[in-house]
């Protein structure tokens, strides 16, 4: 007898997840601390009201589960980081958007010595609802990162980020173009105080797009980092930013990124985040994106804790066949999660997103919970 594609990958997903529920191995000393391999696996049930973010409003059930092993390495000038892990994710009615998900990823860290930094190379499948394209897509990502820090003087030092993504979208979405982004940052940061660093930078950015326009990039930035005030630590940055597009016209805007933590009481932390971008699209548009977010931590006890949050922002589409196109949006979330001990945690949560759009088939609402048991050993 042939079992039906749906309930082999029920078995499938029923096997995976119970690797690291109920026979994952031990966490493995080669050395003492200098090697450990960790295993880890978590299980998640949800539902979603609008699983491809449009106005269709079509909604589902899903369970999701992933385990992986990690490996860490702190022996001789180069820390090693590696992490493999696949990921299943199963829908109840849409049984099309059903996906597998690879994941691997190696970073090298050199922590000692005048120059410092490290080196990031991975790969990844992602299947995911797109609310800017009102889709949901399925792509391969090849990201890789080189981070250099280098002290000039007592003062002064300088940093290099170098980074580089492809990502390749499935066959079954030919309407979306493949995407290749190259950046390179250079900062130059002042000690101000023990505490707090002043800095100036500069930022470069090569979106290409298979079949589309190609874009540049320039951030010119001045800010700060550490700690801000009192209680008040993160960064903040402002700057002026141009994209070129080299079919079109060029884009300008002035912007704040921030990043900022306050610990307001030994157990509520608040953190804070605003930030402005040009980003590109899947469909090879240029799009103005603006945020605001407002996060909140409390911890009940040492084990459990809730969490939730708000956020604001904008897309403003600039060229293409939706340069007409302007999204506002709000999201919130809030959930909780409690930990057993250092192998077992669970968690439950449910969030809400509401995009206003001048395109009638990308105004939507969704809103959905989650129940996740997660392990690591």
């Amino acid at each position: 007898m042939r079992f039906p594609a749906k309930l082999w990958n029920l078995l499938l997903l029923g096997l995976l997840l119970t690797l690291p529920l109920h026979r994952a191995q031990a966490l493995l000393n080669f050395d003492g601390t200098r090697n450990q391999i960790f295993a880890f696996g978590h299980l998640t049930f949800g539902y979603s009201s609008n699983i491809f973010s449009d106005s269709t409003q079509r909604g589902d059930s899903n369970l999701a589960g992933e385990v992986g092993l990690e490996w860490d390495r702190r022996a001789g000038a180069i820390a090693v980081n590696a992490i493999a892990k696949i990921g299943y994710e199963h829908f109840f009615h849409f049984t099309d958007e059903n996906s597998t998900n690879p994941f691997f990823s190696l970073e090298l860290v050199k922590g000692e010595g005048r120059a410092t930094g490290s080196f990031m190379a991975g790969a990844f499948r992602e299947s995911r609802s797109d609310s800017a394209i009102n889709i949901r897509t399925r792509s391969w990502n090849y990201p890789l990162t080189l981070k250099i820090r280098y002290p000039f003087s007592d003062r002064f030092y300088g940093t290099s980020q170098s980074g580089y993504l492809r990502r390749t979208y499935s066959a079954d979405t030919p309407q979306l173009l493949n995407y290749r982004d190259y950046s390179e940052a250079l900062d130059l940061f002042y000690i101000y105080t023990s505490k707090l660093d002043l800095v100036a930078g500069y930022r470069v950015r090569l979106s290409n797009v298979v079949g589309g326009p190609d874009t540049y990039d320039h951030w010119f930035s001045v800010g700060a980092t550490g700690a801000l005030l009192a209680k008040l630590n993160g960064s903040i940055r402002f700057g002026y930013e141009i994209r070129d597009i080299d079919t079109g016209p060029s884009y300008n805007h002035f912007n704040v990124v921030a990043a900022v933590n306050w610990t307001v009481t030994r157990k509520l932390t608040l953190t804070g985040q605003l930030s402005r971008d040009f980003n590109t699209l899947a469909t090879g548009a240029s799009v103005d994106t603006t945020l605001a977010a407002l996060r909140a931590n409390y911890s009940v006890t040492r084990k459990f804790e809730i969490e939730g949050g708000v956020a604001y922002g904008r897309n403003k589409f600039l060229n293409g066949n939706l340069a007409a196109r302007r999204d506002d949006f709000f999201t919130a979330d809030i959930g909780a999660h409690y930990k057993f001990n250092e192998h077992l945690r669970v968690g439950a949560s449910y969030a809400y997103l509401r995009n206003w759009s001048t395109l009638d088939f990308s105004d939507f609402d969704r809103s959905g919970f989650s129940v996740d048991i997660a392990s690591r050993f």
